[in-house]
């Protein structure tokens, strides 16, 4: 690799690294304080934030890392030719296919990594997340009580009231729980005490009430049914992992199946990749300003190139899931509109400046 190979992704690498930093504290800033806002309405407790943000961070990182290679490329070489120091190069024989193998070496690494998180370190994490979330959801019900207010679970499903709660959070104090069931009957428990207890074989999360009356309403007409109890379990409803779009982006490459959800999951795990790629030839092709524009000349304007990029990705996976359009043509149509205007925008970087 020649000294100007080095220097050029030397320089990339660099500003690449800003950039993501600067994209990934937007990003994922706005998301810490919508927990944090969930968290002290008690969907969860605070403690699990953090876990919550590492889990989702590879989701994070594979959306912003196109746009931070795409905008390096375009400061580096734009400075370049700001400074004159690619008439320098040129002059010297540097031409379009020499500058795209330079440049191809930060670009083909991002892109591996943007690969490796879509393919199969983003799709673990979405699971561990689901999984964590499913514990922590039935946890909440405890650790977050706040006694004295009324918390509502399961959409509403279900709302469940404690007078007081030990010092360790582990038992509650005139417990009242309301639940309405899927046909409509609804069902009034109050019990002197609760804890909350898990099967070690199942994992399964069960409400342990003891000394408390259970009250059960039907549907119409009159017949409330009343009963007392000395103890009652009764297991807490997690939500469902295997259905929903959270679950088809936990699944794994090889398991993804034909319905179109998955399919539509399936080509964007491909499509970043390939975002980042033809990004970065399209940065590349129009990163070329006049002496007197700047470096950051062509940053704004190739900015709103690669988000009608990304929307137009984004609004084609939608058409995906929802049978719109034919699974077998995916997103390929975008990849290659945009792959030949960056190869018409390469091709007019090789004119000279004057037939351009």
């Amino acid at each position: 690799m020649s000294v100007a190979a080095k220097y050029l992704n030397r320089e990339l690498m660099g500003v690449f690294s800003v950039t993501l930093l600067t994209l990934l504290l937007v990003a994922v800033g706005g998301r810490f304080i919508g927990y944090l806002q969930e968290a002290a309405m008690g969907k969860f407790s605070g403690a699990t934030v953090l876990t919550i943000i590492g889990l989702r961070l590879p989701e994070f990182v594979q959306l912003v890392a196109p746009f931070a290679v795409y905008v390096s490329i375009l400061i580096t070489l734009g400075r370049w030719y700001a400074d004159r120091e690619m008439v320098v190069l040129q002059s010297a024989g540097v031409g379009t296919r020499v500058l795209l193998q330079w440049v191809s070496i930060t670009l083909g690494v991002v892109v591996a990594v943007i690969a490796l998180l879509t393919c199969w370190i983003t799709p673990m994490a979405q699971q561990a997340l689901a999984d964590f979330m499913a514990q922590e959801r039935a946890q909440t019900e405890f650790e977050a009580v706040n006694p004295g207010k009324f918390h509502i679970y399961d959409r509403a499903r279900r709302v469940t009231y404690s007078r007081a709660m030990s010092d360790d959070r582990k038992v509650l104090y005139d417990v009242f729980m309301s639940q309405r069931l899927e046909d409509g009957r609804r069902i009034n428990i109050w019990a002197e005490q609760g804890t909350q207890e898990v099967d070690p074989e199942s994992q399964e999360h069960y409400l342990v009430l003891t000394n408390g009356q259970r009250y059960e309403l039907p549907v119409e007409g009159m017949g409330m049914r009343k009963t007392e109890f000395a103890q009652l379990r009764q297991r807490l409803e997690l939500f469902d992992r295997s259905t929903g779009q959270s679950a088809v982006e936990a699944l794994p490459m090889t398991e993804l199946g034909d319905d179109p959800k998955a399919q539509a999951e399936w080509h964007w795990r491909l499509a970043l990749p390939l975002f980042a790629l033809i990004g970065g030839l399209l940065a590349v092709g129009i990163s070329s300003v006049e002496p007197r524009q700047g470096r950051f000349a062509k940053v704004v304007p190739g900015l709103l190139m690669m988000l009608i990029y990304y929307l137009a990705l984004l609004v084609n996976q939608n058409a995906i899931a929802e049978g719109q359009v034919p699974t077998i043509l995916g997103l390929w149509p975008v990849h290659a509109t945009f792959a030949g205007i960056a190869m018409y925008c390469l091709y007019r970087l090789g004119l000279p400046a004057r037939t351009r």
